[in-house]
């Protein structure tokens, strides 16, 4: 399996033109909603999608090479249990300075 994301695709534009407050899902569980798309400095393309996740009531950074698909029904993250989820790190702006919101 590969990621949605790579440098060129169909699939970077999408990234970047992403929504807040679309649904994300690991396998058929939705496990949150997108907050943000982040760059790194002047960069066009996204490098993290933060999502607030529900079961740990917390904003949390996910690699946009975790990410396998965007459709009409939302972000279907790469891993299909949402378990398998529990080492992505809390979002803390102030702890990224040089990452520029895209969305």
């Amino acid at each position: 399996m590969t990621a949605a994301y790579n440098s060129g695709s169909t699939m970077a534009r999408t990234l970047e033109s992403l929504d807040p407050g679309t649904s994300v899902f690991a396998g058929a569980t939705r496990v949150g909603e997108v907050r943000a798309v982040y760059a790194e400095g002047n960069a066009r393309l996204a490098e993290l999608v933060i999502v607030h996740w529900d079961a740990r009531g917390e904003d949390v950074m996910v690699p946009t090479t975790e990410i396998e698909t965007i459709d009409e029904a939302g972000v279907q993250l790469i891993r299909r249990e949402p378990d398998q989820y529990a080492d992505l790190a809390p979002f803390d702006p102030a702890g990224f300075p040089t990452m520029k919101k895209l969305r």
